[in-house]
């Protein structure tokens, strides 16, 4: 029954929301918005399926309170329909307030500080954002954004898997088939991977990473090749396709075979450092 909620909550209650906010707001604004329907969709099947409670007592909990803080950012960027230069500097600071909680644990109280801690949260800021500057550059090329963050959700759920963390790899597989929900409203109604989208679902694939090496030191390495996924257009797009309608949908599958790569290599490095 847990497979079935994990599988077909999110991937329900994220098409459904997405259409329900592009029908209702309208075919410019509610296009705009619907992005965040795949944030509030792992929200709300997160919740129901590991019941983390509303305090971010721990790695996994905080995962929320990062993922809800920056849906609430993005939508109202979608909102307003910002500019970029704004939109850049609001996620420069979400991104900036969610690596802090993750290396602190929390907002308060304030840890003490010194050199090693500062580089930490420089470091870390600055690799989130990048990631996150990343996705933003791929909204403009169909469903190659929501793709590479599904892929990566795939590969945080596969070496949560075997490393043996239940909790994560339900809450990776949980936003995956959120993100592919609210893919398939954008292919049903032309829906945009907006700042909603890439600003939530980054910052939720961040905090799952981060909580995973908190939880899983011993065998983190892995992770840092999962972000190679990023780079994968590039060699996707050299692979000869025939020059047909039908290229729209192969070049989908290619894109995720190609991701698939550094998913692999980060499974086998798992294995043999948890051997």
């Amino acid at each position: 029954m847990n497979t079935l909620v994990i599988l077909l909550l999110p991937f329900g209650l994220a098409l459904a929301l997405a259409c329900g906010l592009r029908l209702g707001l309208g075919p410019e604004r509610g296009a705009r918005v619907a992005g965040v329907a795949s944030v509030v969709a792992f929200l709300v099947a997160w919740g129901i399926v590991l019941r983390p409670g509303w305090f971010a007592a721990d790695p996994v909990g905080r995962i929320g309170h990062i993922a809800l803080g920056a849906a609430v950012v993005g939508f109202a960027l979608d909102f307003i329909a910002a500019k970029r230069l704004w939109a850049a500097l609001a996620a420069g600071v979400v991104v900036l307030v969610s690596c802090w909680a993750s290396l602190n644990g929390t907002l308060w109280p304030v840890i003490s500080f010194t050199w090693a801690k500062g580089a930490a949260l420089i470091g870390l800021t600055a690799a989130a954002f990048l990631v996150v500057v990343r996705l933003d550059s791929m909204t403009a090329r169909g469903l190659t954004a929501q793709i590479t963050a599904l892929m990566m959700c795939f590969g945080l759920a596969a070496v949560a898997a075997v490393a043996g963390d239940k909790a994560l790899a339900a809450t990776a597989l949980i936003l995956a088939m959120a993100i592919v929900g609210y893919a398939g409203a954008g292919v049903l109604m032309g829906l945009p991977a907006s700042d909603g989208f890439v600003l939530g679902v980054g910052a939720t694939l961040l905090a799952i990473a981060w909580a995973f090496v908190q939880r899983n030191a011993g065998v983190a390495v892995g992770l840092v090749l999962l972000p190679l996924m990023l780079f994968a257009e590039g060699t996707a797009q050299r692979v000869p396709l025939p020059k047909a309608r039908i290229s729209n949908f192969l070049y989908p599958l290619v894109l995720a075979g190609v991701s698939a790569l550094p998913l692999v290599l980060a499974v086998l490095i798992t294995l043999a450092l948890r051997s």
